[in-house]
């Protein structure tokens, strides 16, 4: 059975980066029948906080991504012991003793040489004689993964075709930090194998990574996953795609602007794709549509702007009974089908059915009309109001029409220059809360 997971570290905010990698494992695993596994990846000790583990998980639960499992990888620190073990047994591992400034310096002086910037295995020159002196001496280790430096890592990638990487190539990558922690790379790698993931969808920030994790794979089961890398998005104005608090990009942000989750699951769906992102497509269709084969190696383009005009298309196709419960979290008076259907084609989110809320049950600001052709609206008005009999009226009488009779009709009902169909309006606000208003711009009440 396929298996993939969205493995999130609970050191941030989501982001729509995140999110459509979520996305893409969710139709993924849906599309071949499988199981979709959420697996907060808490290693990082210092940063991990609970505060963005619950985020992680308000975020996933507004954007209805339902996981089939669960599992936290600070549960799994004997498991990843374990591996340890077998790979100290195997010779695959060993301990290092430079401390960070002495692996910057390494660094600095092999790009200097113009040299690739590798580990250069030193560690593994120190005679048992020289590490007891070193421990000691209070110099605590960290352990690397000894990678078989003269092969090539290859795999089929679901996104980029065949990808070869040497090892040698690759510095060993370290497993455990010289406080006993473990690393992402390795805990990962672990978790994967115990949870039997079969898929890895991510980044393509990840490719090296892979290259290095896949002879971890082999070290410690004799196999590994498939693995599909998908282009990282960039943002269309330059906006900073990060799990910053202040990224209008962040989930979190997104959701207390109004933006519908749909438009997030259309978008991250089609985005890079040769599919369109439809407001009219369901659950059911993503999945059908989604295919890997589709998606372009190029980095897309996220355009807040898109989800704000498709959020827009979804609330206006939106019936009252699907939004009754939205609504009356606003703690809007007066909420009825009637009033849903006035105003749904003029939100731009949900939220805003409270501004319409103020303008159509409450007292508005008076902008004084023409006096003449306001008295003559209140002498034409007839309970109960046909909206089409009173501007025929009106408009015989006057001798207005197009935007000189209507303009001012909208001014003294709503104060504003633009909103609703004016005869929704009309049909919503009824004869004595219209006539209210006529006679409240005369100066009459």
């Amino acid at each position: 059975m396929v298996r993939v997971r969205f493995a999130p570290s609970p050191t941030g905010l989501l982001h729509v980066g995140n999110i459509r990698i979520a996305i893409l494992n969710y139709l993924f695993a849906k599309k071949n029948g499988g199981k979709f596994v959420l697996r907060i990846d808490d290693t990082d000790l210092e940063r991990s906080t609970k505060e963005s583990e619950d985020s992680i998980i308000e975020d996933l639960k507004w954007l209805n991504i339902q996981w089939d499992e669960f599992y936290r990888q600070s549960a799994h620190s004997e498991q990843y012991r374990k591996a340890i073990d077998h790979l100290k047994e195997i010779g695959r591992v060993y301990p290092c003793y430079e401390t960070k400034e002495e692996l910057a310096l390494k660094k600095k002086i092999q790009t200097s040489a113009g040299a690739p910037p590798i580990y250069d295995r030193a560690a593994l020159e120190l005679s048992s004689e020289d590490r007891e002196k070193l421990e000691l001496a209070g110099v605590k280790p960290h352990w690397r993964f000894k990678l078989n430096n003269t092969q090539i890592s290859e795999w089929e990638d679901l996104v980029h075709g065949k990808i070869s990487i040497p090892l040698g190539s690759i510095s060993d990558p370290v497993l455990i930090k010289p406080d006993g922690s473990f690393v992402y790379t390795f805990a990962s790698v672990v978790d994967d194998i115990n949870i039997g993931i079969t898929h890895i969808i991510r980044g393509d920030d990840h490719i090296t990574n892979t290259a290095a994790q896949i002879d971890l794979f082999k070290a410690i089961s004799g196999k590994f996953p498939q693995f599909a890398h998908v282009p990282l998005l960039s943002a269309f104005d330059g906006q900073d795609v990060s799990k910053r608090t202040g990224s209008p990009l962040s989930i979190i942000n997104m959701r207390n602007s109004g933006v519908d989750p749909h438009a997030i699951w259309c978008i991250s769906a089609t985005l890079g794709t040769s599919n369109n992102a439809n407001h009219l497509n369901n659950l059911e269709k993503l999945v059908e549509e989604f295919s890997f084969e589709k998606m372009s190696t190029a980095s897309p383009k996220f355009n807040p702007e898109e989800v704000r005009l498709l959020t827009k298309k979804i609330i206006s196709e939106k019936t009252f009974c699907e939004v009754k419960n939205d609504l009356e979290k606003l703690k809007i008076k007066n909420i009825s089908e009637e009033f849903w259907n006035t105003i749904r084609g003029n939100l731009n989110f949900i939220g805003e059915a409270v501004f319409w809320s103020e303008i159509l049950f409450n007292k508005i600001n008076v902008i004084k009309e023409d006096k003449e052709f306001v008295n003559l609206m209140l002498k034409t008005l007839v309970n109960p109001v046909n909206f089409d009999e009173w501007i025929n009226d009106l408009k015989q009488k006057s001798g207005k029409k197009g935007r000189d009779l209507f303009h001012p009709i909208r001014i003294v009902l709503t104060g504003i220059e633009n909103g609703p169909e004016l005869k929704k309006i009309v049909g919503l606000l009824g004869y004595d809360n219209i006539k209210l208003r006529i006679e409240n711009n005369l100066g009459l009440k």
